[in-house]
C-alpha cells in the first residue's frame, strides 16, 4: 500500500544547553506515541546562552528556580553548570546520528551527558565516549564533531528556525502555529487533538465476516458499505453487487469521505490490503470495519461485472 499511514510533521527546535528541552523530550516522543504525527528534531547554537545562562543576573537566577521546580515537577534532578557549553559538535554529530537512523538516541545521550552526569558536551572526547553506546563510526563521528561535514545541516537547521520566527527554545511549530515553551506543550497536544485524523486509537480493532455472513446482511438490506479496495481492472473484472471501488493505497486520501459510523466491510483479493485497509480505519476512529475472510476469491453470491454499473457512495460524489 502507497503510505496509509501518512503522517504530519511538527518542528520541534531546542538547544542542548537548555534545560526545559531535556526535561520536556519524553513529553515530545510520547506525542508521536499518540498522534499521527512524525518529529523533526532541529537543534540550534544561537540560544546557548540563552535562559539559564543570560548574562543578566537577575534574570539568570529566576530561571535557575523556575527550572528547579519544572524538574521536581517531572521527578528530575538536574546536574547544573555555571557556564553554557559549546554545542556545535554534537548538533553536527546528531546529522550524522540521523543518516544511522540513531538521531533520536543520540538526543537522548547528549542530553543525559550534559543534564545528568555533568559532562563536558563540547569535548570531543567526552562525547565520544557518551555515545559509544550509538556505534558509531569513530573517524565520521569526529569529522562530524570538529569538521565541516555536516555544518551546512546546521546551518540549515539555524536558518530554519529565523524563518519559522523562532524566539528561544523549546519552540515548536506545527501547521503555521507556534509554540514557544515548555508549558506550550499542551496547547500543541490541545492542536492535535482537535483533528480526529491525527489521534491514534490504540484500541484499534476490526473484525472479519464470512461470506455468508455479508450475503445475509446484503440480503436483509441491512445498511452497510462494502469498500472494495482493489484496483479498477479487477473490481471491473467482477465485484460484489453494490459494492464501492476505492484502491487500497488511496483510501488515506478519501478518510473525508467515509463516516465513522458507517458499517464498513472492506474486500480485495484474499492478500493484506484489506487488513491494513481495515486496520488504518480502526486505528483512526472507524468503530465498526469488518475484513470479508478470503476475499473476493471465497465469495459465493452474484457479482457484477464492468465499471459503468456501480455508484461511488462516498462523501462528496
Amino acid at each position: 500500500m502507497d503510505a496509509p499511514f501518512k503522517k504530519e510533521t511538527f518542528r520541534f527546535y531546542f538547544s542542548f544547553n537548555d534545560p526545559y528541552s531535556f526535561l520536556i523530550t519524553p513529553a515530545v516522543l510520547g506525542l508521536a506515541k499518540d498522534y499521527r504525527v512524525d518529529i523533526e528534531y532541529l537543534p540550534l547554537t544561537q540560544y546557548d546562552s540563552a535562559g539559564l545562562f543570560s548574562p543578566d543576573a537577575a534574570q539568570a537566577a529566576y530561571w535557575r528556580e523556575d527550572i528547579a521546580r519544572f524538574a521536581k515537577k517531572a521527578g528530575r534532578t538536574l546536574n547544573f553548570m555555571d557556564a553554557p557549553q559549546d554545542s556545535s559538535g554534537v548538533c553536527r554529530a546528531k546529522w550524522l546520528a540521523d543518516e544511522k537512523m540513531v538521531g533520536v538516541k543520540l538526543i537522548n545521550l547528549v542530553f543525559a551527558m550534559r543534564w545528568v552526569n555533568g559532562k563536558d558536551i563540547s569535548s570531543a572526547t567526552d562525547a565520544a565516549a557518551g555515545l559509544a553506546f550509538l556505534e558509531l563510526d569513530g573517524a565520521a563521528l569526529a569529522d562530524a564533531f570538529s569538521g565541516a561535514a555536516y555544518q551546512l545541516a546546521q546551518d540549515k537547521a539555524e536558518d530554519m528556525a529565523d524563518a519559522d520566527g523562532v524566539i528561544g527554545v523549546p519552540f515548536f511549530v506545527f501547521r503555521g502555529q507556534k509554540f514557544y515553551g515548555a508549558d506550550r506543550i499542551e496547547a500543541l497536544e490541545g492542536t492535535l487533538k482537535n483533528d480526529p485524523n491525527l489521534i491514534i486509537h490504540h484500541d484499534a480493532a476490526y473484525s472479519v465476516i464470512k461470506p455468508e455472513e455479508l450475503a445475509a446482511r446484503l440480503a436483509e438490506g441491512k445498511p452497510a458499505l462494502v469498500l472494495d479496495v482493489r484496483i479498477p481492472k479487477d473490481f471491473g473484472a467482477g465485484h460484489i453487487p453494490g459494492a464501492n471501488c476505492l484502491p487500497a493505497k488511496i483510501v488515506h486520501r478519501n478518510l473525508e469521505r467515509l463516516e465513522r459510523e458507517w458499517t464498513i466491510i472492506v474486500v480485495d483479493d484474499g492478500g493484506v490490503d484489506a487488513n491494513e485497509t481495515a486496520f488504518m480505519l480502526s486505528s483512526r476512529g472507524y468503530r465498526n470495519v469488518s475484513v470479508l475472510s478470503g476475499g473476493i476469491r471465497a465469495w459465493k453470491g452474484p457479482l457484477e461485472k464492468g465499471l459503468d454499473t456501480w455508484h461511488d457512495k462516498l462523501k462528496g460524489k
